[in-house]
């Protein structure tokens, strides 16, 4: 193996690289038995080693448990790493504590070009990065790879709605087809978005890359016990075993209240839906629910998406001047028929909300952007728009990217027809832990993906959903995922499975 020296122009790439402290290597070991695998005649690959550590607590294990270092099957040992930096440490570490020469056995090359062969055990931590967040030129290397490996449809998919799927499951599946043995075992501290998220991450959940499966056995959810600090990321050891059929539920531990504890996870909706967490109980959240019923028209959106301009169109105060005129943050003038108040965290606990805050929608009420002409016809507008054309030209973004290039530089994302309904059902999408949804009328408008929520075009439409959306199963199931706080509690893709469209 150690013949392969792959440069590939990316060896001095950092992407994703979050390390394995030593102690957890070793706790890792002893919860799936590698240790005595190894042992057994086991061969260990680890496919992105960073600088060695979890191949390390194999034989700080075997030390401890009182093997001499001669005795313990080294040569069975193998590793694998991009980052040039990284490679050259995990030789130096083997080296300069051990006395060991690695060469032979650790690679450097992109783990997406190593030439296949056979492991009985893989033992890593994959890269944790979006396909989005990705270094420009990588990218374009790496999108054929996602399509080969079926985790999205074309390379289209990845620069629109699939770019948050994580090149941890292209790692993954890759390194399971290629380098483990039928009826070998995977063993990954990975994102748990591939288990828990929705969209980006459902083709995962397939749990089979063209005539190869790979079957999860067995989750260890590591939130909360600071292996990675400062890390958001939701994050666990993960168990696949080759070649096998996914039998749900599956075991869950976690640490709650000083121990393990051991839950059951099994998908709710469909197959390949997020896992729900369940007690011993296995209680169904979604028992006696009864989907939403609802017109296409009225699927739950995102808020207001300014693309990293809120400076631009959001506004902290507003003062009517006249009849057609109003005056934002203290000094600009602006039209107010475009002004409109931005839904904030604190109208949620009001009977009748105050706005706080407000946004710029340069946009017709079908939806449309303003064009140029119409524009000219708002010379405050117009003269506000110019003022911040070349921070607006410069956001960032395919999707945003296409409308500046068309010439509507002052488009946003998020903003349709639905943005003007009549009425929204609107609920806060992140960060969360209780679904409480609340009615606002029309001109109120949702903050980008702080909140979602649902257009009716009328007040007893409006109030059917909220009555239906308030069901107590709908929380249930958002908790049963285990993503309240994060950024994806009620995002409109979970909420969407839960209505029947007609």
């Amino acid at each position: 193996m150690g013949k392969h020296r792959e440069h590939t122009g990316f060896s001095k790439l950092r992407m994703g690289d979050v390390f394995t402290p030593l102690y957890w290597g070793e706790f890792a070991v002893e919860k799936f038995g590698i240790f005595r695998s190894w042992l057994a005649g086991a061969r260990i690959f680890d496919p992105t080693m960073g600088a060695g550590n979890l191949l390390e607590a194999l034989i700080t294990t075997g030390l401890k448990s009182g093997y001499s270092l001669s005795a313990l099957p080294v040569d069975r040992l193998f590793g694998n790493e991009l980052n040039t930096e990284n490679y050259r440490e995990a030789l130096k570490r083997f080296r300069e504590k051990y006395g060991l020469d690695m060469s032979a056995q650790f690679s450097r090359a992109d783990i997406l070009k190593l030439p296949a062969f056979p492991s009985d055990f893989l033992f890593g931590n994959p890269p944790w990065a979006n396909y989005t967040d990705l270094p420009d030129r990588y990218k374009a290397f790496v999108r054929k790879e996602f399509v080969r490996a079926g985790l999205t449809d074309n390379s289209r998919s990845l620069l629109l709605g699939g770019s948050r799927v994580d090149l941890a499951a292209l790692v993954v599946r890759k390194s399971i087809t290629d380098f483990l043995k039928p009826g070998g075992e995977a063993i990954f501290f990975m994102p748990l978005s591939l288990l828990l998220n929705e969209e980006a991450s459902r083709k995962f959940r397939s749990y089979r890359a063209g005539t190869t499966s790979y079957a999860l056995q067995r989750v260890i959810d590591l939130q909360g016990t600071g292996i990675f600090n400062g890390v958001s990321t939701r994050f666990g050891l993960v168990h696949f075993r080759r070649d096998a059929r996914v039998c749900f539920p599956v075991p869950w531990e976690r640490r709650e209240k000083q121990q393990w504890i051991t839950r059951l996870a099994q998908p709710l909706l469909q197959p390949d839906s997020p896992l729900s967490i369940l007690d011993e109980s296995m209680n169904h959240p979604l028992k006696d629910f009864k989907p939403l019923s609802l017109h296409r028209k009225s699927a739950p959106r995102q808020g207001v998406n300014t693309c990293g301009a809120n400076h631009v169109f959001f506004f902290d105060s507003y003062e009517p001047v006249d009849e057609d005129t109003c005056r934002v943050n203290h000094e600009v003038l602006l039209p107010s028929r475009f002004v409109f108040p931005l839904i904030t965290r604190k109208n949620f606990a009001e009977n009748k909300p105050q706005p706080r805050k407000w946004v710029l929608l340069p946009y017709r009420e079908d939806g449309k952007p303003l064009t140029a002409e119409e524009i000219n016809q708002y010379p405050a507008l117009e003269d506000y728009l110019l003022r911040y054309r070349y921070i607006l030209e410069n956001r960032k973004g395919r999707m945003v990217g296409s409308r500046i290039r068309s010439g509507t530089w002052w488009a946003m994302l998020g903003v349709g027809a639905y943005s003007f309904a009549p009425w929204k059902v609107v609920w806060e999408a992140y960060g969360k832990k209780t679904f409480r949804p609340v009615l606002f009328p029309r001109h109120w408008q949702a903050n980008q993906s702080l909140q979602a929520f649902i257009p009716a075009t009328g007040l007893k439409e409006a109030r059917r959903i909220l009555e239906e959306l308030r069901q107590p199963a709908i929380e249930k199931y958002l908790l049963s995922l285990q993503m309240q706080g994060t950024m994806n509690w009620a995002q409109p893709g979970r909420i969407k499975n839960l209505i029947r469209f007609i």
